[in-house]
């Protein structure tokens, strides 16, 4: 039970950077870069293979960066067109990197790619049961990434682009030194540069194992050099940022909101209008989200991940509407029997009956998506029976669809108190997100209800272990093997 875990020495790391930017106080400058990156534009150049045009492009941006610090987020934004885990890339990134060697544009671009790559690789594992086999793939892209980002860098050695996606890798794989020397290397060719640091900041937030108090601290020590770059005040958006989407997470989406509104006082990023429009899209509101991916476009014109967005809102925006329509009429049909409040007729108990049995027949099958379908037409005539919400639970865990499952969990509890199988669900799904707190919760309630329960326990040794606590999770483990859970028994030789 010693897996590492990213305990950053964060004064350490101001400490080299203090005496980095230190001699360096003369480099304030001014904004003089004022574009707005079409990413639409810049795929359509790289699918026709049209690379000369789209090497001058990114090398344009990277050299107005490198100029003024006000143009660096257009070099950021340029190069993620590329984080797309898109197969039909591969080659053409092929032949990029073939035609013009000499160039760390496809370099950097296949790096995103690798990374894209290797997030999808790793899917939505559940931290709790990592499995280094698991991870096999991602940790392949990882490598892929580092060769290209370390050969762009020979090229360019002042690309902030291939500095953040070192933090991001480092975070992934746990691996310290290569987060710090990125930062400390990032801050020698740009001392006031603000995308690494804020690259860093996810290295900090609690459910990588810092706190808000860390994030605070190294935001407040970079503020103070605001003076030559600005933009470096924007870091304070980080923490409501990731308060919000910790909260969307949850599924509080008007608390997730009103988090992402406090970090736009600090930073006009289009990337948090996209994040609060995403959380009024779950929370219904599609007028407030459609005006956010329009201001997310505005900013970002014709990105490809927004444009999505808004057509999966504006359909939901619809269907809402729709259904609205028929709830309506149907008050209206029955105005002394509110529809919703109807207890189901014979035939609907048939009808979902028959929906229940196609979801298990689907489910069985692997047949996740269908199964769900038939599952949510099932609850629609039976919207108080927990098992249909148990089972749509199950196949939304499957697809790695946690907020949805999360939800059919808590579903579950709300109908039937003691279903230990959505406790310990709820537990995988918030450990992980590294909510370790809010797993505990949930797992030591299952163990109040069920104390004889050895699987109950040795899940809630594993978030010991995640959180540190290795006393607490090994007596835990002990106790599920003495309850005769052999998971744990085996576990606890191994670690004896």
């Amino acid at each position: 039970m010693d897996h590492m875990k990213i305990h950053l020495g964060v004064s350490v790391v101001m400490i080299a950077l203090f005496m980095i930017t230190l001699p360096m106080l003369s480099l304030g400058q001014t904004s003089r870069f004022r574009h707005k990156i079409d990413k639409s534009e810049i795929l359509l150049q790289f699918q026709k293979q049209l690379f000369k045009p789209l090497n001058s492009k990114l090398e344009e941006f990277q050299q107005a960066f490198e100029e003024d610090y006000q143009a660096e987020d257009y070099v950021f934004d340029a190069f993620e067109a590329f984080k797309k885990a898109d197969s039909a890339y591969e080659p053409v990134l092929q032949n990029w990197v073939k035609q013009f060697p000499a160039s760390y544009a496809p370099y950097v671009a296949r790096a995103e790619y690798c990374c894209a790559c290797a997030l999808q690789a790793r899917g939505n594992k559940r931290a709790i049961e990592k499995d280094q086999n698991e991870y096999k793939e991602m940790e392949r892209y990882y490598s892929l990434a580092l060769l290209d980002i370390d050969q762009a860098l020979k090229l360019n050695v002042g690309i902030d682009v291939c500095y953040a996606l070192k933090v991001e890798i480092g975070m992934a794989l746990e691996k310290e030194e290569l987060i710090t020397n990125a930062l400390i290397e990032a801050s020698k060719y740009h001392p006031y540069g603000y995308r690494v640091r804020l690259k860093y900041l996810q290295t900090l937030t609690p459910r990588n194992g810092g706190s808000y108090e860390k994030m605070d601290g190294f935001i407040v020590s970079c503020t103070k050099f605001a003076v030559y770059n600005p933009k470096l005040k924007e870091l304070s958006a980080a923490i409501p940022a990731d308060r919000g989407s910790a909260l969307s997470y949850l599924g509080k989406y008007d608390q997730a909101v009103k988090m992402y509104t406090e970090a736009l006082k600090y930073s006009n990023h289009h990337s948090y209008y996209a994040d609060r429009g995403d959380a009024y899209a779950k929370w219904q509101d599609y007028k407030h989200a459609l005006e956010d991916y329009d201001r997310a476009l505005e900013l970002s014109p014709n990105d490809p991940e927004y444009l999505r967005s808004k057509a999966q809102a504006l359909s939901n925006q619809k269907r809402f509407i729709e259904v609205q329509k028929m709830k309506g009429q149907s008050r209206q049909a029955d105005t002394d029997d509110d529809w919703s409040l109807k207890k189901p007729s014979k035939d609907e108990n048939v009808q979902a009956i028959g929906h229940y049995q196609k979801g298990d027949d689907f489910r069985r099958s692997g047949q996740f998506e269908q199964a769900i379908s038939e599952y949510t037409e099932a609850i629609r005539f039976l919207p108080d029976e927990y098992i249909l919400y148990l089972y749509r639970g199950r196949c939304y865990f499957q697809m790695k669809n946690d907020e949805a499952a999360l939800q059919d969990f808590l579903h579950v509890i709300e109908r039937k108190r003691d279903n230990i199988e959505s406790y310990i669900k709820i537990t995988f799904i918030y450990a992980n997100r590294g909510m370790y707190d809010d797993a505990l919760n949930s797992i030591t309630s299952a163990i109040t209800l069920k104390p004889d329960d050895g699987e109950a326990y040795y899940y809630r040794g594993q978030v010991y272990e995640k959180k540190g606590m290795n006393i607490e999770a090994v007596q835990d483990i002990r106790q599920a093997c003495e309850l005769g859970y052999q998971k744990a028994c085996r576990e606890y030789k191994i670690n004896k």
